[in-house]
């Protein structure tokens, strides 16, 4: 093995001392006019070749070398037998481009399973008070978006909020919440769930349903996001996936501004599938127990899509709220 020429930092103070790498028998002895250390091979790490830049050779304790005899230092790293098989593998396009799927399968794994799961175990664990002054902001930032304040007569609203209260209560699990009224001429008839249990019904969704069964299936369905989370768990989800966007591209200094962001990302999350399909059942459940039919919730949910609004200005926050066809059918066969 040929010597390598290189300079030594002690780690302690900024002074070069020029010294000769000699790699033998599985350790490194570095010496030089002031410098007489030996390593083992296995604990010094070499930073990545990058064209002709120089190397770094890092040493146990916090000293290391830099030389720009990147072919000696090569040599040297390709000793190790697991080197020896990277290098072997980068060397060949086909091992090249399988490593390339194999991190891009890993990546969607971990963001299409890893993170739901981690976010809903982790939600579970965060206190519903904590959530407070995002729901607050979020709710503020809709006022801003296009709600107003509830026409509804005192009267009707105490209504409403009274036979929710007793649909609730039926509910061994009931999440606390806060019902909320709007008007919503952007919106349209809707109602959602945001963090801390606020709940908003809108004025339009009172006007369309042609019973307060039809209102209750609604509302049900929100307290069911509420009482698994979804809110919380999609705003999880969606920090985390920037958190590893920004891991893996190096922009870290992009994640810091995740939490002044929080009330955006609330607004512009969407439910998943099973979300969906978990704050249905739940609604299902609350329904049966206060002998309300399914038929009232697949009939609002079709009349909520053929009024839904479109265009760029719904939030997607809102945009699975008219309900697919598969959702009016497993309601109508509860």
């Amino acid at each position: 093995m040929s010597t390598i020429a290189a300079h030594y930092f002690d780690g302690r103070r900024a002074l070069r001392h020029p010294v000769t790498l000699v790699p033998a028998g599985g350790r490194i002895k570095i010496v030089g006019r002031e410098v007489n250390a030996e390593f083992e091979s296995s604990r010094v790490r070499v930073s990545t070749r990058i064209a002709a830049t120089p190397r770094w050779i890092f040493l146990p304790g916090g000293g290391a070398c830099v030389s720009d005899d990147n072919d000696a230092i090569d040599r040297l790293v390709r000793e190790r037998p697991m080197q020896r098989v990277v290098h072997r593998m980068e060397a060949r396009p086909a091992f090249a481009a399988l490593a390339v799927l194999l991190v891009a399968a890993l990546f969607w794994a971990i963001v299409d399973y890893g993170l739901p799961y981690a976010a809903a175990r982790v939600a579970e664990h965060i206190p519903v008070e904590a959530e407070d002054v995002l729901g607050r902001e979020a709710l503020a930032g809709m006022d801003q978006f296009g709600l107003a304040p509830s026409g509804l007569p005192e009267e009707r609203r105490a209504a409403l909020a009274a036979k929710l209260e007793a649909l609730a209560a039926l509910a061994p699990d009931a999440p606390a919440y806060r019902l909320e009224f709007r008007a919503a001429p952007i919106i349209g008839a809707n109602a959602f769930a945001l963090p801390s249990g606020i709940v908003v019904l809108t004025d339009e969704l009172v006007a369309l349903a042609q019973t307060d069964e039809e209102i209750l299936a609604v509302l049900a369905h929100e307290l069911g996001h509420v009482r698994h989370r979804h809110i919380m768990r999609r705003l999880l989800e969606g920090s985390a996936v920037a958190l590893l966007v920004a891991g893996v591209t190096g922009d870290v200094a992009a994640a810091t501004s995740l939490a002044a962001a929080a009330p955006t990302l609330v607004l512009q999350s969407k439910f998943s599938r099973d979300n969906e399909r978990e704050a249905d059942a739940y609604a299902f459940s609350l329904m049966r127990r206060a002998g309300i039919g399914p038929q009232h919730f697949a009939a609002v949910l079709a009349r909520m899509e053929a009024q839904a609004p479109r265009g760029p200005m719904l939030p997607t926050f809102l945009s699975s709220h008219p309900a697919t066809e598969e959702r009016k059918a497993l309601s109508g066969s509860q």
